[in-house]
């Protein structure tokens, strides 16, 4: 099997070595939008609701052996074209025919939009910021056959007269947006730096992301069998016309506005346009979106998510979006899933820059191909995995061969490992890597067991799971009434409905037993280590409950 392997991965490094180094070249990009003209301060001086005209913008292609990206930094400093090249795919939106819309309605900052599509920065202020439509500064940070990074770069000095009254006035804070691809890696990152160089301010950044993975170039939409893979349990319901969402999901807790996070992730579930945010935080480093029509997904990862808490959901609808004509002025609607990351936790709630202050983070923005579902991820390798009566099944995305990965099933008994295998994954730049295993096969009394299933690359433990017992006890646990949750210094207090028997344990998120407790009465305490995400475990009975719980 090993020489199996390597020959297969010859082949592929041997096929794709005219593109061993990263490209750039200058190129022409033609957009067809409704004609429109502006006034000095961008707010709209004149347009047409008949006369389509095609403008010409210039890009700068970045290009690898697995990735071609496309940017314009003479509107917005955008990314404005993602491929993956193993597929041919492209990965964003990008809307054939440009139409203003929501003129003169105070919602955005220049009192008009315009959807052209791709990645970009929106700052200082949210709901598209100011600089959505504006040339940004271009510089060429790094030019190595290794590695190229394209710097675009915005200062606030921009004070519309003709803004809207929720809009501040300059900030003086600068932005940079610095897009790199290097040799052999399947994604970009995106490098983004705020400094104040002024005075105290208050101010917004969010991350436009319009998603459409998995689309032909020239026709990019998601479909509606497409899902938000987004890890968090709750959001919060904000702007949709009529209250659909109030019926969609669940409520989590007593405000009505918070909702378990189900149904929304469907696009097929959007009856019409919204925005909902994630409640209260986004606090794993990952979201994406995935096209289960042919299973190509596109993620953002981020370096240090604590930079960027905020995350907002927004579509113009199933129906609503797969049907609006583009050629027609008066339907604004397009189809694709357009989410944000933002460092404050919804729209028009600003966070402070010091004099003097700055703040950075890295995104990094990657596909894949043939996988369902995503539970963990990093820059080399996108995973997911489900237990049921006793079955493993995994898929793993791992395009380039970076370390040797592989699956460890571990199951202990009376806290000794009584069997443990190991189970090797293989690069595959087109297509995931899946597999089962029943765990009947072992010949252990699974009740008494405890399963651990651990992602390894090499000897480092990137990710484990744990589940006591048999999974099914996991997935009906759900059921359990939640505890109300304090964290206090140094442990977590836990409080219960009834005086029943309950044994608890919490976990770090590499699977290790941080403390664990059995008790009969309404209160119990965890102690924790410092700030960082744990998982806490209660089992009742038969059934198991879990949370995953950031402290800082």
């Amino acid at each position: 099997m090993k020489n199996a392997l390597c020959t297969s991965l010859l082949i592929f490094i041997f096929n794709m070595s005219g593109f061993s180094q990263v490209q750039k070249r200058d190129t022409l990009i033609q957009w067809q939008h409704f004609d429109y003209s502006m006034d000095e301060n961008y707010s709209l001086a004149s347009y047409s609701t008949t006369d389509v005209v095609t403008t010409t913008l210039n890009g700068i292609v970045l290009e690898n052996e697995l990735v071609k990206i496309c940017l314009i930094p003479e509107f917005g400093a955008r990314v404005i074209s993602f491929i993956y090249k193993p597929t041919g795919k492209e990965q964003l939106y990008q809307n054939p025919i440009g139409t203003p819309y929501q003129i003169e309605t105070g919602v955005f900052y220049h009192n008009w939009l315009m959807v052209f599509g791709g990645i970009f920065p929106t700052y200082p202020g949210p709901e598209h910021g100011k600089y959505w439509n504006v040339a940004w500064k271009e510089d060429i940070l790094e030019n190595t056959s290794d590695k190229i990074t394209i710097g675009m770069s915005q200062l606030d000095t921009l004070n519309n007269p003709n803004k809207p009254g929720q809009y501040g006035g300059t900030t003086g804070i600068a932005c940079q947006f610095n897009v790199s691809l290097e040799a052999g890696k399947p994604y970009f990152t995106v490098d983004v730096v705020l400094e104040n160089d002024a005075t105290y301010d208050d101010y917004e950044y969010w991350t436009c992301i319009t998603f459409a993975p998995g689309s032909e170039s020239g026709n990019t939409f998601t479909p509606a069998n497409s899902e938000m893979i987004v890890p968090i349990d709750q959001y919060k319901v904000a702007w949709n016309p009529g209250n659909w969402m109030d019926e969609l999901d669940p409520m989590a807790q007593s405000d009505w506005q918070i909702r378990k996070y189900d149904k929304l992730a469907h696009l097929s579930n959007w009856e019409d346009m919204g925005i909902a945010y994630a409640a209260p935080a986004l606090e794993e480093n990952f979201y994406g979106v995935i096209n289960h029509d042919n299973e190509n997904g596109l993620f953002r990862l981020s370096n240090d998510q604590s930079k960027t808490p905020g995350m907002k959901f927004w579509t113009w609808g199933n129906e609503q979006g797969l049907n609006a004509d583009p050629s027609n002025f008066f339907e604004e609607a397009r189809p694709y899933i357009e989410l944000w990351s933002g460092v404050s936790p919804e729209f028009f709630v600003s966070n402070p820059l010091n004099a003097n202050e700055s703040i950075s983070w890295t995104e990094t923005y990657l596909p894949t191909v043939g996988i369902a579902d995503v539970d963990f991820m990093t820059e080399e390798i996108a995973f997911t995995q489900a237990l049921e009566n006793n079955v493993l099944t995994y898929q793993a995305f791992y395009p380039v061969d970076m370390g040797e990965f592989s699956i460890v099933i571990s199951l202990l008994v009376d806290k000794q490992e009584e069997y443990a295998e190991s189970f090797p994954i293989a690069a595959d730049a087109s297509m995931a890597s899946f597999g089962t295993f029943d765990l009947n096969q072992t010949g252990l009394n699974l009740a008494k067991a405890e399963v651990h299933i651990s992602l390894m690359k090499g000897n480092e433990k990137l990710n484990t799971q744990v589940y006591n017992e048999q999974q099914n006890v996991l997935s009906s646990g759900k059921e359990l009434p939640e505890p109300i949750l304090t964290v206090q210094n140094q442990s977590i207090l836990l409080e219960f409905a009834s005086y029943e028997p309950r044994e608890l344990a919490l976990y770090d998120l590499q699977g290790k037993q941080i403390s664990k407790q059995s008790v009969h009465g309404p209160q119990a305490t965890l102690p924790y280590k410092g700030s960082g995400v744990y998982m806490i475990m209660m089992v009742k009975g038969n059934k198991l409950w879990s949370k995953k719980i950031a402290i800082r």
